[in-house]
């Protein structure tokens, strides 16, 4: 018996609290974070989490074997956070997933739940090859219950990582909670810890005697218990990121009290046993009291730096000395798209002004030229004067042709009179290249909606005809659950990016005033996809 696997565990949580610690003071600094593990970092926490399901199936072998025991001795290091196999690894994983909400890649779908079946179902072999039976229990039915179990549970764990690592990161780390609340993750493995920490045998290898029904049944409560953690981290991530804090800095803070004044090995009794105790290796029980320290101080620092993260600034947020974070990011993104609609109307009526300055301004100054210069010849010169006249008629008419030009660039007659979806539709029949429309809008929707829409979509449209060097366009359009979503594809060379100056950034913003999104795919080579959605419930 040693404890370094204790040492070895201690070491790993303090370098992910590290590497945590790293990614919340560098979260403002996307430029130098983007890659801070590259597509290696969630694969990692997939193989974490099938170290924790590895670590679970003990306490489910010991309990199927939970059967009346002979009289004995039992000797055993007080499994306190994170020294044990299971909440250890679930801490790391937590820990490395709070670094990775923003700024890793995520995986492919199937990638997370396989890396945590296989690396569970590999350490469960190794276990069974590297010992032999009687050190090791190998039997079949444990053989089978451990090759079975392992990845199964590893990869419905694995598969609860998606929620996190595949665009559901909003509810922990996006626009609508504080950054504070990702620390949500932490909170199964405190509740294992705590859960050790008052001597419930739901996660650990319940005491010899109390029989194989009531073992078996305290395991599955242990695994429904975490999994209803989950789904409560997921439903109030803020008030799971206090618990987790809370429950680090109490935990961390007992660890260090058993190092100083408990007993880290102890020796059980079973019954009525013959004979003296077993004899322990000299020092084992001060070096397990040391690491056990060590254990407990990082735990409690890590504990304590949260609390600052989270309970604190909900205290002050709850007594009214600081303002909820949702609502002063409400607040700037407002400040924000105001800014932005205000600049593109003033843009916009500079352009109209220069449109009539350069067009219809300048063709009805020359009307009125040629008819002053034909009324002064009409006597002298008949035949000349008739042609200026011809000539002024032709101006006006070509003026004209231009306002009714500029008044559609402001807001097409047919947009106000027959709605969005039939101005999509002319629009897609006055372009040089065919155009299938998919359109089903049920009703009307608000006049500025419509518009911000109508233009978004022709700007869309217009940068493909003009730059994609496309053959066909696709526009849908469909309304839902409260959300219009528009979807523009073209056949083109690809190549879009809003992030370089094109119509698409201006197309974001003016959708950003009625809280819309815009998403682009457009690889080298196409096909181009332009994807709108705006609420319009």
């Amino acid at each position: 018996m040693t404890p370094w696997p204790a040492g070895v565990l201690a070491a790993l949580t303090a370098v992910c609290a590290a590497l945590a610690f790293r990614a919340e003071l560098a979260r403002d600094r996307p430029a130098r974070t983007a890659r801070p593990a590259g597509r290696i970092g969630w694969p990692v926490v997939a193989g974490l989490v099938g170290t924790a399901a590895y670590g679970s199936v003990p306490a489910l072998l010991a309990a199927l074997h939970n059967s009346a025991v002979p009289p004995g001795y039992v000797v055993t290091m007080p499994d306190l956070e994170p020294g044990g196999l299971l909440p250890a690894a679930l801490l790391t994983a937590g820990l490395l997933a709070t670094a990775l909400l923003t700024s890793a890649p995520a995986p492919r779908r199937w990638v997370l739940p396989v890396v945590a079946a296989v690396t569970g179902e590999l350490l469960e072999a190794t276990y069974w090859l590297t010992h032999s039976a009687a050190v090791s229990g190998r039997t079949p039915l444990n053989v089978l219950v451990g090759g079975v179990s392992v990845p199964v549970i590893a990869a419905l764990a694995g598969a609860a990582l998606l929620w996190p690592a595949t665009g559901r990161p909003a509810r922990l780390a996006g626009a609508d909670a504080p950054r504070s609340a990702r620390w949500a993750l932490l909170l199964p493995a405190v509740v294992v810890m705590t859960g050790d920490l008052f001597g419930l045998d739901l996660w650990q290898s319940p005491p010899p005697g109390i029989g194989i029904g009531p073992s078996v049944a305290g395991h599955l409560v242990g695994l429904v218990l975490l999994a209803a953690v989950v789904a409560g981290l997921a439903r109030w991530p803020r008030a799971a990121a206090d618990l987790a804090a809370l429950g680090l800095v109490g935990i961390g803070a007992y660890d260090v009290a058993q190092s100083g004044f408990g007993q880290y090995v102890v020796v059980h009794k079973i019954g009525s046993p013959q004979g003296s105790a077993p004899s322990l290796p000299k020092g084992l029980a001060h070096h397990a009291s040391v690491l056990g320290g060590i254990q407990g101080a990082v735990v409690l620092a890590l504990g304590l730096w949260l609390l600052t993260l989270t309970v604190l600034p909900d205290a002050r947020r709850l007594l009214g000395r600081e303002p909820d974070p949702a609502l002063t990011r409400r607040v700037r993104e407002l400040t924000e798209t105001r800014a932005d609609a205000v600049s593109s109307a003033a843009a916009e009526l500079r352009r109209i002004e220069r449109d009539l300055h350069d067009g219809a301004q300048g063709r009805l100054v020359a009307i009125g030229m040629n008819l002053r210069v034909a009324e002064e010849m009409i006597h002298s010169s008949p035949h000349e004067a008739a042609a200026l006249v011809v000539e002024a008629r032709v101006a006006s008419s070509a003026a004209l042709e231009e306002l009714r030009g500029l008044i559609r660039g402001m807001h097409p007659p047919m947009l106000a009179d027959r709605g969005l979806g039939e101005a999509v539709r002319a629009l897609a029949l006055d372009l040089p290249l065919p155009c299938e429309t998919e359109i089903d809008l049920p009703e009307r929707l608000a006049a500025p909606l419509e518009s911000a829409c109508y233009f978004a979509v022709a700007e869309v449209v217009t940068n493909a005809v003009r730059h994609a060097s496309a053959h066909g366009l696709q526009i849908r359009m469909a309304q839902a659950g409260g959300l219009l979503r528009i979807e523009v594809v073209d056949d083109g060379v690809g190549g879009a990016d809003p992030a370089q100056g094109t119509g698409l950034a201006g197309v974001e913003r003016r959708l950003a005033a009625f809280d819309g999104i815009l998403a682009v795919s457009s690889p080298s080579g196409g096909p181009t996809i332009v994807v709108m959605e705006v609420p319009c419930g």
